[in-house]
């Protein structure tokens, strides 16, 4: 059995714009999540589908690459432009090989009651289908899926909600809950939609937890006082993997909230996840402890001390 986070989704090739310029990077909402996750974990795998086109090979070589699949077709591709208030206009998806992610390639038999799935944001039928495929061959594997406001219309907000319905996390942000819940506010939204975990992101306010019990929590951000914010792709991505990775090192929902509230910050910090690649953390606490540093002015913990050599 491997004990681990596994992620699966979209592995693409991202070129952004916005207030700072423009760049070509690698992307998607999978890779996010599990670069994030590498922060506090070693055992991160990724799952997904890319092209023999893909020009970001050693991104790749980051992770076990049995997970990854080499397609004939052309790798997944997102234009994205962002306005001064770093709000999303999508202007282009060719979603290429990232249409062959399919529940097949998820090591099912190598699956224990310590592993970890999660489903970054795929067409919710294929989500429904990777969920029931775990639930009747692995149910004591935790698995975690992470909405997305572009999939949260028509049928699919029914199958969103029975998907959240039968996994151990459900991630989205407030916006993304009151549509999914068709509610005007949060507090119905979370009367309406029920999980195991529900984890509603709020931004640098933290994070709503509901469970099942009707059981509800606000766990607030320890914020990370960045200069500036030069690229927010993927930053909800980021949030959900060093969560879920803070969550299986600690069980402990403060901890995992602050820890996700400083990564996915300093992520922004820089383009793409260029800020994440080498750094590691030894444990939570070392990330509390870094920011704790920071607010009281003493600088003899430095980010740099937690960067490692490849």
């Amino acid at each position: 059995m491997i004990d681990g986070i596994f992620f699966i989704g979209h592995v693409s090739i991202d070129r952004v714009q916005n207030v700072n310029g423009s760049n070509v990077q690698p992307g998607g909402a999978a890779l996010y999540a599990a670069i994030a996750a590498r922060t506090l974990l070693n055992n991160v795998y990724l799952i997904s589908v890319v092209g023999r086109d893909y020009p970001f090979p050693d991104i790749l070589d980051i992770f076990p690459r049995r997970y990854l699949r080499i397609s004939k077709a052309p790798s997944t591709r997102f234009s994205i432009k962002y306005n001064s208030l770093w709000e999303a206009k999508y202007l282009e998806a060719k979603y290429g090989s990232g249409l062959g992610i399919s529940p097949s390639l998820i090591p099912v038999e190598g699956l224990g009651p310590e592993s970890i799935v999660h489903v970054s944001p795929l067409p919710p039928s294929k989500v429904r289908r990777i969920v029931q495929l775990i639930r009747e061959r692995k149910p004591k594997t935790k698995i975690s899926v992470n909405a997305w406001m572009g999939y949260i219309r028509g049928e699919n907000k029914n199958i969103l909600r029975e998907i959240a319905s039968e996994v151990d996390f459900f991630i989205l942000n407030d916006s993304e809950a009151k549509a999914l819940a068709d509610a005007r506010s949060l507090s119905a939204a979370l009367k309406v939609l029920k999980s195991r975990m529900l984890v509603v992101t709020l931004g640098e306010l933290g994070a709503i937890i509901s469970r099942e019990n009707g059981e509800i929590q606000m766990v607030p951000a320890l914020r990370f006082p960045i200069e500036r914010i030069v690229d927010t792709t993927g930053a909800g991505d980021t949030w959900c993997g060093s969560f879920l990775a803070a969550y299986k090192q600690t069980g402990d929902l403060m901890k995992s909230v602050t820890a996700a509230s400083v990564i996915s910050s300093i992520k922004c910090s820089g383009w793409g996840f260029s800020k994440l690649l080498n750094l590691k953390f030894k444990s939570v606490d070392d990330i509390i402890e870094y920011v704790i540093g920071l607010k009281e002015g003493g600088m003899q913990k430095k980010l740099l001390d937690y960067l490692v050599e490849h």
